[in-house]
């Protein structure tokens, strides 16, 4: 009975880490978003426009093909997506359970 009730606490504690490691995921992806956000900022005929989304790897990137007025074309990297969610997860597991640890 006892190792009933350890089990479903771990599992509790495993999903609650795993929701928190989505929400910091969300988190990073969205803040790499706004520090290429700046409504102020106008591209010149030498610049070229880019949107790039993940941190630390890049999973996500958009780019027009024939400049300003050219036609937005975008790719994903799937491997680098996964990467980044696995490192994240690790990572936010790892907070967690040490926080718990230390907690207790």
């Amino acid at each position: 009975m006892q190792k009933t009730t350890k089990q479903k606490n771990t599992f509790k504690h495993l999903v609650t880490s795993t929701g928190l490691s989505i929400l910091v995921f969300f988190s990073i992806s969205f803040i790499s978003i706004l520090t290429q956000i700046n409504p102020l900022h106008t591209y010149k005929n030498h610049e070229v426009y880019d949107f790039n989304i993940g941190y630390p790897f890049m999973y996500y990137e958009q780019f027009m093909v024939r400049g300003n007025g050219g036609i937005p074309n975008s790719g994903w990297d799937i491997p680098y997506l996964i990467s980044d969610c696995f490192i994240t997860w690790l990572l936010t597991m790892a907070i967690y359970f040490l926080a718990r640890k230390i907690k207790t």
